[in-house]
């Protein structure tokens, strides 16, 4: 029986990217939810404000897998009466997410959660699943998902895999030097996506780095992949390294 995935922010670069190819792999039954419209889709879509939790737990039901993309921008951070931000968002959503019956989380966060290491030392320090150390408000809220995913694990027995994506521009091509360390290529972004949905091995919590394999053996990218190679299996297959650094150098 296929997996019932609810896709959040599916309207976006990297939401396009992976239900197009899941609806041509046909091994999902996929719902695509985002606040804007999302085109040429075959699966259920639902337009839907991500703030609008009664919606959203509706979405929940009869679903066994999330994947989290969507991002609530933040302008003054809750310095406005009422104004809800991400993290309370994604809370909501995850709280939902266990109200209904989902077991298994996918979380798109990002390498801003250790952003810091980057201007800390060149080359960056190795950034690792266990560091927090942000760079900014958006990776702060991003890391402060992380630590909800925990205590989902740890009391109510659910599964959350994040993936923290270098940089995705839903192109093989990286624009500048820094690309050819942290771009995850989209052929490599489904198959490190798919395999978070699928894996049902013993590790119930695991933080990772999304990006490509970008690494000839003398250069190697600063993001650490280990966890998604050893774990889930992951085995990218582009090399940005070692196809295009020459062009920036």
């Amino acid at each position: 029986m296929k997996q019932r995935v609810l896709l959040t922010g599916a309207a976006g670069t990297v939401g396009s990217t992976l239900w197009q190819a899941w609806e041509q792999q046909d091994n999902y039954t996929l719902t695509l939810t985002d606040i804007n419209p999302i085109e040429k889709a075959s699966s259920r879509v639902e337009q839907v404000d991500i703030r609008d939790y009664d919606a959203m737990q509706a979405l929940c039901q009869k679903q066994d897998v999330l994947v989290h993309l969507a991002y609530l921008r933040h302008y003054s951070l809750g310095k406005i009466p009422d104004e809800v931000n991400d993290i309370t968002v994604s809370m909501n959503l995850f709280d939902a997410a266990r109200e209904s019956g989902i077991k298994k989380i996918v979380y798109a966060s990002t390498n801003h959660v250790t952003g810091w290491n980057e201007r800390i030392s060149s080359p960056p320090r190795f950034s690792t699943g266990d560091q927090f150390c942000p760079d900014g408000w958006y990776g702060a809220m991003k890391g402060m998902a992380e630590i909800a995913g925990r205590y989902l694990v740890d009391a109510h027995d659910m599964r959350f895999i994040s993936i923290r994506i270098g940089s995705f521009n839903g192109t093989s091509e990286p624009k500048g030097i820094r690309h050819c360390s942290t771009l995850l290529t989209p052929r490599d972004c489904v198959q490190l996506f798919s395999l978070a949905v699928d894996y049902d091995g013993p590790v119930k919590y695991l933080i990772t780095y999304g990006r490509s394999a970008n690494n000839d053996g003398y250069q190697q990218s600063y993001l650490d992949i280990s966890g998604a190679v050893e774990i889930l299996g992951y085995k990218p297959e582009d090399n940005l390294v070692k196809t295009h650094l020459h062009k920036f150098l």
